[in-house]
């Protein structure tokens, strides 16, 4: 008789002694040839449809998936995967840290979801952090993958009970379905007792932007930009933030002063975006991107192309000049008009006669520095003559100056004025051999 029972009982201890279970653990064994569970839940009733909304987190603990299936007993909710029997299973551990919210699956197992939002949800990113759960010790071996539409989006590669526990953060732009994937490593599915912590989706409002083809803005001013943004997830209400991205660095260029907007569920919104141009930016436009973002994650951009208008500097001169006398410099004052005038720097002038258009025994400087507040003010100008006037040669011309600013980026010259100048009579070479 105890030799009829013996060999079942031995082979009963090898068998469950190969799985890492003793035979009064109470456990079943792992290895059993079962079929995957098609749709098993441990406690259905805690999870609800999907309903992926607009407005950042969407925790898929609280999600039913489209199929599931498991490699042991039922997918437990919020406890680790346990054993054959539903509700069987362990608050999720990790590392010595325990989590309320998740799944605990066994490998081979797989979770699929739809990313079809409402209201035009958009969802962009998966996270989680995953790793074989406590109760396993350091045993078990399995891998955790990520799938969409297009394929493999991510891979933990092989992790086992002594591992450390991953973050997985995964872009799901352009995906229809997320599958949650756990395979056994390829050496078996023992001990593979795996957790989905806090899987969560976020989604982002589905949002349109409009702003004019190209915007031009004074040097060294503030200026707005008409942004428009229509929000095509209607019962969306939050805070979205701003961004440039251009391949430049457009700090010394321009700056977007606005950081963001809330949006309160209106179909479209027009802002005022406050943007400040530099000085150092020539007529030209400078072309970049204004990406609008929610919860940490793009929503969407548009292309922003902001280009600068002059500074301009207007001397007026006077209409007559006292004569001029070889050697002996006369210093006019002249105003100077800056339209529409700096915020943080004034202009800064220098001048020289034009070449061919004005005397050359002209010389004509500014006094000083050149420097003028934002606003303008008075310039003094050097006149000189440096000879007198060959026999026949005009006394009187209409002396062309180029005048240049310095505090502001142009294509120079700024401008060129017309000075009105003369010689005394006295100062014309007399002939000579008469």
């Amino acid at each position: 008789m105890n030799r009829w029972w013996r060999p079942p009982l031995m082979l009963l201890t090898l068998a469950l002694a190969a799985c890492g279970q003793l035979p009064d653990s109470g456990l079943l064994s792992e290895t059993a040839d079962i079929a995957p569970d098609q749709g098993n839940w441990a406690q259905v009733s805690q999870l609800a449809p999907q309903a992926l909304m607009p407005d950042g987190i969407n925790s898929l603990a609280y999600e039913r998936a489209l199929t599931a299936t498991n490699g042991w007993g039922p997918i437990e909710t919020d406890r680790s995967n346990g054993q054959q029997a539903g509700g069987d299973g362990k608050p999720l551990t990790l590392n010595g840290v325990s989590f309320p919210k998740g799944y605990g699956v066994h490998a081979p197992s797989e979770l699929k979801y739809s990313l079809a939002g409402t209201d035009n949800a958009r969802c962009v990113r998966f996270k989680a952090q995953i790793g074989l759960d406590d109760e396993v010790g350091t045993q078990g071996s399995a891998v955790f993958q990520v799938w969409g539409d297009t394929g493999k989006l991510y891979d933990s590669g092989l992790m086992t009970g002594a591992s450390a526990t991953q973050q997985v953060s995964v872009d799901v732009r352009g995906q229809s379905t997320l599958r949650l994937v756990v395979t056994d490593g390829g050496n078996g599915k023992s001990f593979d007792h795996a957790d989905w912590i806090n899987p969560v989706l976020v989604c982002v409002p589905d949002l349109t932007l409009s702003v004019p083809g190209e915007t031009r803005i004074y040097q060294d001013t503030h200026g707005t930009v008409p942004l428009t943004i229509t929000n095509n997830s209607r019962s969306f209400r939050g805070d979205v933030t701003y961004s440039v991205q251009a391949s430049y660095d457009t700090g010394g260029y321009f700056q977007v002063i606005s950081t963001g907007t809330r949006l309160t569920g209106a179909a479209r919104q027009v802002q005022a975006l406050s943007v400040f141009m530099g000085r150092a930016a020539t007529d030209d436009t400078f072309p970049a991107d204004l990406v609008v973002q929610y919860a940490g994650e793009e929503v969407a951009r548009t292309p922003l192309n902001l280009g600068t208008l002059e500074q301009r500097a207007v001397l007026h001169f006077p209409e007559t000049l006292p004569d001029l006398q070889v050697g002996k410099s006369v210093v006019i004052n002249v105003p100077v008009s800056v339209l529409p005038g700096g915020e943080t720097t004034g202009v800064k002038i220098s001048l020289r006669p034009n070449s061919g258009q004005a005397p050359d025994w002209l010389n004509a400087s500014v006094v000083g520095s050149g420097e003028l507040p934002r606003e303008g003010g008075v310039l003094q100008i050097k006149l000189t003559a440096t000879r007198a006037a060959w026999p026949g040669e005009p006394t009187e011309a209409l002396a062309q100056l180029r005048i240049y600013e310095e505090n502001f980026a142009h294509a120079y010259p700024v401008q060129i004025s017309t000075l009105p100048v003369r010689l005394a009579a006295a100062e014309v070479w007399a002939k000579t051999g008469e």
